[in-house]
């Protein structure tokens, strides 16, 4: 592989210096790549699941004791302060591993398959998991590490080997990971391909047997249609559009801190964060005057203590932007925020007010510190309008009433939905995190994400030494016993006792067929 400089955007977003160069793959060094993970998997799959699960749990308490090590290398990357790059993908990486471990259990036991003594005498099956072989992960830059470890700790426990092409802008925390991995489980297990979109492709061509994706609409469904060509399995994130529900019954200082966190959390750089409220008119203007508030004494920044990070590249910030402005030309109103701040890629946390869906803040992924605000005369049309999205990940309803927060919850067409809350399950191994319409059709952990990583494989075991009653000749006989059985599947009890006796029968006249004539 040839050293390159990084790609453009691999620069500080706190000030836009460049990072340290890294080592980029061509296309042609993909395959290679692909068939030493081949030859590794073999080993990886052969240990136990238990081994396995002893290993994963070291790369994650490894992992922790290095804790400082890794925080540097993600606040370098995102911008963050070290309190925002430690929390929440380095301290939670122990928990992780330990629930995805525990998970891991249920998902790979072998199933022993139910079958009837009298239709399927001496017959016994049970249903494993087995590893795909190599899995390719291809992830964002939003969150350089916790993108990483959700798909590759199931992917590991299932027995397959893994290829991670990471964002070219975030490259570092991926090759800090990879080294981490070659030194708990040995070289091949885990390699990481450092590129841009076309060493994506390379690896969708290269002959793994699972991809995992997250990133933007348009990228992903190149993927998918990529993924589909091969035959080959692709759970895909799309990113979403959250919205918010505030009804005119909850308690307001703790919605308004709950959204705030949501709202700008990562500089909002998650798709999970709210970027659309729609509040009931009746406390509209309590709301409003409270998120300005909030967002007005955000720090904005990579100091110890700042709330809210820059943006991690310039493209991003230039969508942020374009959405602010066009809101501003169509009629919002600008409450808090809406500008550049610091020397890098900064900017204010951004409330808008009087927002409609003609707004792109409204309607398209923003991706930034923004919260649009919709004003709405009831909570039917709040439900109405969020489940106009073309996006369907997080959706929460904030309400003093438990009861009919749950049912709206239940009436919101997304793949998670909360009641005053937003967003969390995110962290969680045993939760799915998973959407519908254009945030796509993957599967984030838990049980569920788990047919990327493994497929079911029967194994059947007869101990019969006669043929089967349903074997040739067609004769007579099977016949009568053919009728039986139909009659049976009616209810008819005679026709079990017709069976039972044309039983004999038949395998005599089967087992016969299959001897030798002298």
């Amino acid at each position: 592989m040839s050293t390159l400089q990084a790609k453009p955007g691999a620069v500080s977003p706190a000030d836009g210096t460049d990072l340290p160069t890294v080592s980029f793959a061509s296309p042609a060094d993909i395959k290679p790549i692909v068939l030493r993970a081949r030859a590794a998997q073999k080993v990886w799959a052969a240990l136990s699941l238990a081994e396995r699960t002893l290993r994963v749990r070291a790369i994650a308490s490894t992992l922790m004791n290095r804790a400082d090590a890794i925080s540097e290398i993600l606040a370098r990357e995102t911008g963050r302060s070290i309190l925002a790059a430690r929390f929440p993908e380095v301290a939670i990486a122990t928990d992780y591993a330990r629930m995805a471990t525990k998970v891991a259990a249920v998902a790979l036991a072998p199933e022993k398959i139910k079958l009837s003594s009298i239709d399927m005498p001496g017959k016994r099956g049970v249903i494993e998991q087995v590893p795909r072989g190599v899995v390719g992960i291809i992830a964002p830059w939003n969150y350089p590490l916790l993108q990483l470890y959700k798909p590759l700790f199931p992917a590991l426990l299932a027995g397959n080997s893994v290829v991670i092409k990471p964002s070219e802008h975030t490259p570092h925390s991926a090759a800090w990971l990879g080294a981490l991995c070659d030194e708990i489980l040995g070289t091949g297990v885990v390699t990481v391909v450092q590129g841009d979109g076309e060493i994506g492709a390379a690896l969708i061509d290269s002959g793994i047997d699972a991809l995992t994706f997250t990133g933007s609409v348009a990228t992903g469904r190149r993927v998918a249609a990529a993924a589909a060509e091969r035959l080959i399995p692709c759970s895909v994130e799309l990113g979403g559009k959250d919205a918010a529900l505030v009804l005119d019954d909850g308690v307001l200082d703790r919605t308004v801190s709950g959204i705030t966190y949501s709202a700008f959390h990562n500089a909002g750089q998650d798709c999970a964060a709210i970027e659309v409220v729609y509040v009931v008119q009746d406390v509209a203007e309590v709301l409003v005057s409270g998120l300005a508030h909030a967002a007005s004494v955000l720090r904005v920044g990579n100091e110890p203590q700042s709330e809210v990070a820059p943006l991690q590249n310039a493209h991003q910030l230039s969508t942020v932007e374009a959405h602010v402005t066009d809101a501003l030309a169509k009629g919002a109103t600008l409450v808090a925020g809406g500008k550049r701040v610091g020397t890098g890629f900064g900017y204010e946390p951004t409330v808008l007010d009087n927002c409609n869906d003609t707004m792109l803040a409204v309607t398209e992924e923003t991706f930034g510190p923004v919260v649009a605000i919709v004003r709405v005369a009831t909570e039917a049309d709040a439900i109405t309008l969020a489940n106009q999205s073309r996006y369907g990940l997080n959706g929460s309803v904030w309400t003093g009433d438990l009861a009919k927060g749950e049912r709206i919850a239940r009436q919101l067409d997304v793949g998670i939905a909360h009641v005053n809350g937003h967003g969390w399950t995110g962290s969680q191994a045993h939760i799915p995190w998973t959407g519908t319409k254009l945030t796509g059709p993957g599967i984030a952990a838990s049980r569920h994400s788990y047919t990327t990583f493994a497929r079911p494989k029967v194994v059947m075991v007869d101990k019969g030494t006669k043929a089967e009653p349903f074997w040739y000749p067609f004769d007579d006989n099977m016949d009568a016993f053919s009728l039986a059985l139909v009659d049976r599947s009616k209810g008819s009890l005679p026709a079990l006792f017709r069976l039972i006796g044309l039983l004999g029968k038949r395998v005599r006249a089967t087992t016969s067929i299959g001897k030798s004539t002298e």
